[in-house]
C-alpha cells in the first residue's frame, strides 16, 4: 500500500470537489499524476490505479469529476446522466484545480505531472494534453469521444497543441471508440510529429483493464501497465523531456 492515501478537498468554481490522494513513502519531492475516472464515476478500480502508481514513485490523485451533481458511486444511470451533463470548461476548472493542487504540495515535484484516463477519462487526458502545458505525459484508455465537442472543439481537432507525448491502449472488440476511430487519432499525432503510441490489444474490448471473470484477459493488462509505467517513468519523473 502507499505510505499516504486519503481523501481530500478542493475548492472550485462550482464548489468542493473530492479528491483522492495517493503517495508513496519517503521525503524526498516525486512526480504527480491525475488519474481521470470513466463515466461510471470514481469506483474501487480508479483508488487501486493511483495506488498502483504511488507504489511505483508517483503522487497520484483521482478528482471527482461529478462532484456537481448528487453523491453516487454505484447507481449507473445516475452516472450516465451526470456524464451527459459534463462540459468541456467544467473539465477545465476540475483538472486545473487539481493540477494547481498537486503542484502545490511539497512533496510533488511540480513541474513533472502526467495524466492517465479510462473511458471518459482517456477522452479527457487526451484533451488536457492538448490545453494544459504543465502536463508531460498523457495515456489515455479507451477514450471514446476524442473527435466529438462539448461545448468547445473536439480534441482531436486541438491535436497540434500537443507538447508531451501521448499513449493510447483500447481493444479491438471495442465501440466506442471503434479500432479505426483509434488508429485514425494515431494517424493524427503522427502527422504532426508528436511522440506517441497506440496499442489495440486483440481479444478484449472496452474497460478491459477494469474487467474481471469471464472478460478478464491478464495478458493484455499487465502489458498495458508496464507500458504505462515506462511511459510515466521516461517522459514524466525524467529530470529532461524531449518531444519530438
Amino acid at each position: 500500500m502507499p505510505a499516504y492515501h486519503h481523501f481530500v478537498t478542493l475548492t472550485t468554481d462550482d464548489g468542493p470537489m473530492p479528491t483522492y490522494i495517493a503517495a508513496p513513502e519517503g521525503h524526498d519531492p516525486h512526480p504527480g499524476v491525475l488519474v481521470i475516472q470513466g463515466m461510471h464515476g470514481i469506483a474501487a478500480f480508479e483508488l487501486q490505479v493511483a495506488e498502483r502508481l504511488a507504489e511505483n514513485g508517483f503522487v497520484a490523485v483521482v478528482p471527482d469529476m461529478f462532484h456537481r451533481g448528487p453523491a453516487c458511486f454505484s447507481n449507473e444511470e445516475l452516472g450516465q446522466r451526470r456524464r451527459g451533463r459534463m462540459s468541456d470548461p467544467q473539465v477545465h476548472m476540475d483538472v486545473g484545480a487539481a493540477v494547481e493542487f498537486l503542484q502545490a504540495q511539497p512533496y510533488v515535484l511540480a513541474d513533472q505531472i502526467g495524466i492517465v484516463g479510462f473511458c471518459m477519462g482517456g477522452r479527457v487526458s487526451y484533451l488536457i494534453a492538448a490545453t494544459n502545458p504543465a502536463i508531460r505525459a498523457a495515456a489515455s484508455f479507451y477514450g471514446g469521444g476524442i473527435h466529438r465537442g462539448e461545448d468547445g472543439p473536439a480534441p482531436i481537432d486541438l491535436t497540434a497543441n500537443i507538447r508531451c507525448p501521448v499513449i493510447i491502449f483500447d481493444g479491438e472488440q471495442d465501440e466506442h471508440p471503434s479500432p479505426e476511430e483509434v488508429r485514425k487519432t494515431g494517424a493524427e499525432l503522427a502527422r504532426l510529429g508528436i511522440v506517441h503510441e497506440v496499442h489495440i490489444y486483440p481479444e478484449v474490448g472496452h474497460g478491459f483493464m477494469a474487467a474481471t471473470g469471464a472478460r478478464r484477459r491478464s495478458e493484455a493488462i499487465d502489458d498495458a501497465w508496464a507500458r504505462l509505467l515506462d511511459w510515466f517513468k521516461r517522459y514524466v519523473a525524467a529530470e529532461a523531456l524531449a518531444v519530438a
